[in-house]
């Protein structure tokens, strides 16, 4: 019985022990100042719109203030926001932490990053931009080129938003389209011109209506029409028309 109690006693302060200690370490990392920015970026191999200085850079430009000040009192939230304006972010969160430097501990800033992912690329029309699978405009960018669909021709943001992202999102979804199609374009009047991988046609597609009919058409013609090879000798493929198919001689 004596020793269940002091076994009980024991543990008893041990845990009080415990409770004080870690009172104390969040009393004093919360004491403990702002003093630098780390960047973790999903994804940086795949993607870079968005590199790991800019989010230093913006934070130092724009949240100045913060580096000096305890760790408790940074507004994170208000940093927040403001990075989720970014065009390149998708999603962003910020919290702090507490890292060893030598002997000494010192208080940081942890911006975690998640960059949009274009689903593809409209050039012309006075403007050069890449959307992603929210509709979302992702600024040009020099320092990053991603293998993705190329539209040309006269594309509104909100036609593209509307008419084209789930055309060429089931494109994407679709092995033998997204291997096929390499480039589109959109005249005046919505109408659509297809470029492909392979031969020299032109494929015209017309209005981006009913596209899971067409697409299921033209498959039928490359690997049924076409099987044995034969597209070389055509200028055209046509599929404006209802469950038909014109195709044009060079």
């Amino acid at each position: 019985m004596f020793k269940k109690i002091v076994h009980i006693a024991l543990w008893s302060l041990t845990m009080i022990f415990i409770f004080i200690s870690l009172g104390f370490s969040i009393k004093q990392s919360r004491q403990l100042k702002c003093a630098d920015v780390k960047v973790d970026i999903a994804d940086s191999v795949r993607q870079q719109f968005v590199q790991n200085n800019d989010i230093r850079q913006w934070v130092r430009r724009n949240h100045q203030g913060i580096f000096g000040q305890p760790l408790q009192s940074v507004n994170l939230r208000k940093i927040e926001d403001g990075l989720r304006k970014l065009h390149a972010i998708e999603n962003v969160d910020v919290f702090t932490n507490v890292y060893e430097n030598g002997l000494k501990s010192c208080g940081s800033l942890v911006v975690r990053v998640k960059q949009r992912e274009p689903v593809f690329r409209v050039v012309g029309s006075g403007s050069a931009y890449y959307m992603d699978k929210f509709g979302k405009v992702i600024e040009w960018s020099p320092r990053f080129t991603p293998r993705v669909i190329i539209v040309g021709g006269l594309v509104t943001p909100e036609f593209a938003r509307k008419k084209l992202l789930p055309l060429i999102t089931y494109m994407n979804n679709d092995k033998f389209l997204s291997a096929q199609i390499d480039q589109i374009y959109v005249n005046a009047v919505g109408e659509l011109s297809m470029v492909p991988r392979v031969g020299e046609q032109i494929i015209l597609f017309g209005g981006a209506d009913d596209f899971q009919i067409k697409f299921r058409n033209l498959k039928a013609l490359y690997t049924d029409g076409f099987k044995d090879g034969g597209w070389s000798i055509y200028k055209s493929i046509n599929l404006e028309f209802h469950n038909q198919i014109v195709c044009t001689k060079k």
